[in-house]
């Protein structure tokens, strides 16, 4: 490409991990935590316009793990910087190109950090929202995020849920175990009555023997969805407690690339795939991975991994605002769950879990380098 007064040049980049404390202790069958250790990447270009990204590495998602992801980015960065980039599909191109070079096709959450960084920084130099880079439908109808209730018992229980109460969800998933969770479920019923469709999350942790009967018991319930229920790459076993009358299934763990769409597909193993952005290798993957899905007649959720800053919000409300294509919607829990969040607004769900579409240049929010500062564990530049 050739230097033009209006292309883009990455000059410089920096990344590292970075902490963020919850106001309360977060757990599920396969994780227990109190605070996420995510990774960040910022370019800069000429101008000195700063573009944001951000990934949330889980080892048991795909094998990622901060320092993994931070090691990958050493690689998938210079491949960008110092190149001008004259128009915002020339940008996308590049991102496209990258996510199928080996480094970025095997380490899906460093891709993620480092297109969204770069996504952030073309909307801001030309101008345009994410949304419009990467043509998405513009739509000002606000989106309704669902309540995701963490594996919580007794008092803390309670509490949460008579802090989430006044929120009036339209949609609520429900963390559960083997460990009677219908029980579970009539218990989170009594405290916020009928008004929200429930679906629940089991991480795996059903076993094929208890399952059959748990999918019955879910049904009695009015469950909408049972997701993950089995391990992620038993797909005969799912497919055989996917029978008449019991909840959607919807797979998480199990899918993260197109080719696992396929399987699970030919497996006839589930009904809905839940896309994460971090998973998916950011939001280009997610759109690849959710037509793929379509195609095969398959419904998709947005999901989020817990943890997630405003950076990866905003990514979320841009894909599912700009596509309009999810049945339901995890994420932009901002304060609700963090202590101090990364953007000098407070970028999180109000009532109903309502959102409105984001705004303005890149992700149309504002990261303040002073929060990131103080969140930052490691840092390091790259050229």
């Amino acid at each position: 490409m050739t230097n033009s007064h209006n292309a883009l040049k990455i000059s410089s980049a920096r990344l590292g991990a970075f902490r963020l404390d919850f106001i309360m202790d977060i757990a599920h069958s396969l994780a227990s935590r109190s605070s996420t250790e995510n990774v960040f990447v910022v370019v800069e270009s000429e101008s000195g316009m700063k573009g944001y990204g951000e990934c949330v590495p889980r080892a048991y998602v795909t094998g990622e793990t901060p320092e993994s992801v931070i090691e990958s980015l050493r690689h998938l960065i210079p491949v960008l910087t110092g190149e001008y980039f004259t128009t915002p599909d020339g940008v996308v191109e590049a991102l496209e190109n990258l996510s199928i070079s080996p480094v970025g096709s095997e380490n899906p959450a460093a891709l993620c950090a480092a297109e969204l960084a770069i996504l952030d920084l073309a909307g801001k130099h030309w101008n345009k929202s994410v949304s419009e880079i990467l043509g998405f439908t513009i739509s000002s109808e606000p989106l309704f995020y669902s309540l995701v209730v963490p594996f919580l018992r007794g008092k803390a229980l309670e509490k949460f849920l008579e802090h989430a109460a006044p929120f009036d969800f339209r949609h609520v998933k429900v963390k559960v175990s083997a460990e009677n969770p219908a029980d579970h479920v009539r218990r989170i019923k009594s405290l916020l009555g009928s008004g929200p469709e429930i679906r629940v999350d089991a991480n795996c942790s059903w076993s094929l023997e208890n399952a059959p009967g748990f999918m019955r018991e879910m049904a009695d319930l009015d469950v909408a969805s049972v997701e993950q229920p089995l391990p992620p790459y038993d797909f005969e076993s799912m497919a055989s407690i996917r029978t008449p009358g019991v909840p959607l299934i919807t797979l998480d763990e199990s899918v993260k690339t197109i080719s696992d769409v396929e399987h699970v597909a030919a497996a006839g193993a589930c009904d809905v795939v839940n896309i994460r952005i971090s998973k998916c290798g950011g939001i280009l993957g997610a759109v690849r991975v959710a037509e793929a899905a379509r195609k095969h007649g398959l419904e998709v959720q947005l999901g989020a991994h817990v943890g997630e800053s405003c950076v990866l919000s905003a990514a979320g409300v841009h894909l599912a605002s700009g596509t309009r294509s999810f049945r339901w919607l995890e994420g932009c829990f901002g304060k609700h769950l963090l202590r101090d969040d990364l953007c000098e607004e407070d970028f999180r769900f109000g009532f109903e879990g309502r959102v409105f579409p984001l705004k303005g240049p890149g992700f149309g929010i504002a990261v303040s380098e002073e929060r990131l500062k103080a969140a930052t564990v490691s840092c390091e530049e790259v050229r």
